[in-house]
Formats: structure tokens, C-alpha cells, sequence
């Protein structure tokens, strides 16, 4: 084998193995974006749950205090 046919053959290898590695980096970005995604909308979920609560917890608040002081 000639210098040139080696070095022709060793880049090959890196590029295929460049090339692997970035197919590899590209499913692991599709996967945590589609966990991101799934974790914003439990955030938006659980605010939504919070607030709800917040009013209940208020109203209960309110109904405990009209009834003793009234």
C-alpha cells in the first residue's frame, strides 16, 4: 500500500466513524427534546394543580372563619 491509499483508508474509517457518532448525537437530541417536552407540559400541569389548590385551600380558609366568627 502507498502513504496515500493508508491515509485514504484511515480518513474513510473517520469520517464513517464521524459520521456514526453524529447519527448517534442526533437520536439522543431527538430523545431529550422529546423529554423536555413532555416534562414542560407536566410543569404546565402541575402550576394549573397548584392554583387550584391555592383557591381551594383559600375557600376552605374562608368558610372555617365565617363559621366561627359567625
Amino acid at each position: 500500500m502507498t502513504t496515500t491509499t493508508k491515509t485514504n483508508t484511515r480518513s474513510t474509517k473517520e469520517v464513517a466513524a464521524l459520521k456514526k457518532k453524529v447519527a448517534h448525537q442526533a437520536e439522543t437530541m431527538a430523545t431529550l427534546l422529546t423529554r423536555m417536552s413532555a416534562m414542560t407540559d407536566e410543569m404546565s400541569s402541575l402550576k394549573r394543580e397548584v392554583q387550584s389548590f391555592k383557591k381551594n385551600v383559600a375557600a376552605d380558609v374562608k368558610y372555617l372563619t365565617d363559621r366561627v366568627d359567625g
